[in-house]
């Protein structure tokens, strides 16, 4: 019931227009609006304080107060759903090289509407900065709040890969590549920044070699290391229980033990447990033998966390769509490369029944791409779809049920290329895969026939 009331009134706050500073009402008049009781009520607002949307003021001119999330917070709260989620380098990498190119070609985009004033060459973004600040730059470049988000939480996980495996600095090359980039989507040259990102991406990998040789064993740090609240720390404690070891069902053990265990009062304790309740991890259950329990969906919470974050910053859900589209141009090829024998086989079965109907329903069909996102493997890109998607399906007026089947055709074909081509898992394979890809899932992004 508190997160459906919640829902509504992220619905009401998008519908009106987020205003920070304005005041929602007491939790009377929400209770009442709503048609909740008080304790729903502060149960959903506390579920939106924790996501940056607003918090409580006490006092005759208090309420619920709206409050904009700060990029930098939902970034590290992202970035920690992926450290207690046990990402390898090789999912950083597949996220870190879709997000970067997505970003260019929306700086490039964006330039094009809207000319950045010329600015003396030590004041110009990327000059002098290192590969990773220069790519926030680039970001902000791209006018995309979205993308902001998404390049600082990737950051923060490739300082944590290279902190944590002792690797090196970023090479003079690396910095190099980054300022061709800005340098060319300045001049509006697209081929010359694409082609100058892929070797910006190339040398990111080659300053992480000694982690890409160990890609398996590679991880970034512990998600239960000291920093952040008392409460914060012991959450992270126990989401590293949950994700070393835990199970759907599992028992933690009951408040009473919680607090003994790690030597906190109930209020700190229960601050922890909203933490974990919010990113999906567990539920509380009341009466004897239950208490604090394993849930069997982890990512709830960082997609709820992601959507208000979207709410806040007036997201257009047609650019939400596009970037959902180009996040993705490289998950086909990825699928197709990691998929064993007979999941080819069950991917085959699965584009013949859909291809049979003439009209396509979009069930039918974000099943096909749920398949399709789960062979990649790739956690980042298959969260930040989800929110994305979310978001496009929650406030785009109108989302048809079926479409033709001719629409969505050259997906479909591309699949089959893929399947039929990809049968050695040479490097060159994979790149004439990756490049088929990309062109595809970019052209879509631009027609959006879905």
């Amino acid at each position: 019931m508190a997160e459906e009331a919640a829902r509504r009134i992220e619905d009401d706050i998008a519908a009106s227009g987020f205003l920070p500073g304005c005041s929602l009402g007491s939790l009377r008049v929400l209770s009442e609006r709503y048609h909740v009781g008080r304790a729903v009520i502060r149960e959903a607002l506390g579920l939106l304080e924790r996501r940056g949307l607003g918090k409580m003021r006490p006092g005759p001119c208090g309420g619920f107060i709206l409050t904009k999330p700060r990029c930098d917070g939902v970034a590290r709260e992202l970035a920690q759903h992926f450290r207690a989620s046990r990402i390898t380098l090789k999912q950083l990498l597949d996220a870190r090289e879709a997000v970067d190119l997505m970003v260019v070609r929306m700086a490039l985009s964006a330039q094009s509407r809207s000319p950045i004033p010329n600015q003396p060459s030590a004041e110009r973004p990327g000059a002098g900065s290192d590969p990773l600040t220069a790519r926030a730059q680039l970001a902000h470049v791209a006018r995309e709040p979205a993308l902001a988000l998404l390049v600082e939480c990737l950051n923060q996980l490739t300082l944590d890969f290279l902190s944590a495996n002792g690797a090196g600095g970023f090479a003079p090359e690396a910095q190099s590549a980054m300022s061709d980039v800005h340098l060319a989507v300045r001049r509006g040259d697209l081929v010359a920044a694409m082609g100058a990102a892929e070797r910006a991406h190339q040398e990111l990998m080659a300053c992480m070699s000694e982690l890409t040789q160990a890609s398996d064993r590679g991880s970034p740090r512990d998600p239960s290391s000291p920093g952040g609240s008392l409460a914060a720390n012991i959450a992270g404690q126990l989401a590293a229980q949950i994700v070393g070891g835990g199970s759907a069902g599992m028992r933690l053990g009951s408040e009473w033990d919680l607090c003994e265990r790690f030597g906190v009062s109930r209020l700190t304790l229960r601050r922890a447990i909203r933490l974990l309740q919010d990113s999906g991890l567990v539920e509380c259950r009341r009466g004897r033998g239950n208490g604090l329990i394993v849930r069997d969906r982890r990512a709830p919470g960082s997609i709820r966390l992601l959507l208000a974050y979207l709410i806040s910053e007036k997201l257009d859900p047609m650019s939400a769509g596009t970037m959902l589209l180009q996040l993705n141009c490289f998950t086909p090829a990825l699928a197709v490369s990691r998929a064993g024998e007979d999941e080819k086989h069950k991917l085959q079965a699965a584009l013949e029944k859909i291809e049979s109907d003439e009209s396509v329903d979009r069930y039918d069909l974000l099943r096909l791409v749920q398949r399709v996102s789960r062979l990649a493997d790739s956690p980042i890109i298959d969260l930040v779809s989800r929110g994305l998607a979310a978001y496009e399906a929650r406030f785009r007026a109108t989302l048809p049920e079926r479409l033709p089947a001719s629409v969505h055709a050259s997906y479909f074909q591309l699949l089959r290329r893929l399947l039929e081509r990809m049968t050695d898992g040479s490097a060159s394979e994979f790149a004439w895969a990756k490049r088929e890809s990309a062109e595809l899932l970019v052209q879509m992004s631009f027609s959006r026939p879905i």
